[in-house]
């Protein structure tokens, strides 16, 4: 009897645990729910810079639904937030895959593995069309405060700054991270390499989105 019910007890702080969590998952409807968590609350004032991409929220639509949802991006923990009156939300990841903002930026649920390591991370979506997406992860690192060693240096508080912007080109499902060079698309895509120099070769392909973008459109009409 007394272990039954260490199992039953176990049990419903589970379930109150997962209702706590999920708190408000009814928001919506169809396409457009959000399923969402009551944020953590982060203590930033010693810390400069910013965690956020844009400390704003912005209207965005959500899961390719229909109504207008006010949104940011979290670029240092990798998740989306959600502002309910002064209530800040964390939206679950794998049930808030794709988020289209009134600016025309589209930023998706990427999963894909890269030398043995398995990543799911929201990317903005720069092409996508024809199997072929080309997106941009971008993220924001933490430098640690420090300390002076000695009585001729100066310390120094921590700060959020922006990590390198990283493209990546998703192809019939397949995803690599691009560096820029013809050979990842070769190697990608080995039966158009003749077609992929000639492409490089008349371009000058650069590491930036407008080039990136001149990728992914050709890549589409392969």
């Amino acid at each position: 009897m007394k272990k039954s019910f260490l199992v039953v007890s176990f049990a419903l702080a589970s379930l109150a645990g997962n209702a706590q969590a999920m708190v408000g998952n009814s928001l919506g409807s169809g396409g457009g729910m959000l399923i969402f968590r009551k944020s953590h609350e982060f203590n930033d004032a010693s810390i400069g810079g910013s965690r956020y991409l844009t400390e704003q929220f912005n209207l965005a639509k959500v899961n390719k639904g229909t109504r207008d949802f006010m949104i940011r991006y979290n670029a240092y923990n990798d998740l989306m937030e959600y502002k309910d009156g002064n209530e800040i939300l964390e939206l679950i990841k794998d049930q808030n895959t794709y988020f289209q903002f009134a600016n025309g930026e589209v930023f998706e649920l990427l999963n894909y593995t890269i030398e043995g390591n398995e990543y799911s991370r929201y990317h903005q979506i720069l092409v996508n069309g024809n199997n072929v997406k080309v997106s941009k992860y971008k993220s924001i690192k933490l430098n640690p405060a420090k300390s002076a060693s000695n009585s001729y240096e100066t310390g120094s508080a921590a700060s959020f700054k922006p990590n390198k912007d990283v493209y990546f080109v998703t192809y019939n499902n397949q995803t690599i991270e691009f560096d820029g060079k013809s050979k990842s698309l070769e190697k990608l895509i080995p039966s158009k390499a003749s077609e992929i120099k000639k492409f490089f070769k008349e371009n000058k392909i650069r590491e930036n989105d407008a080039d990136m973008i001149k990728v992914g459109n050709f890549l589409s009409g392969l």
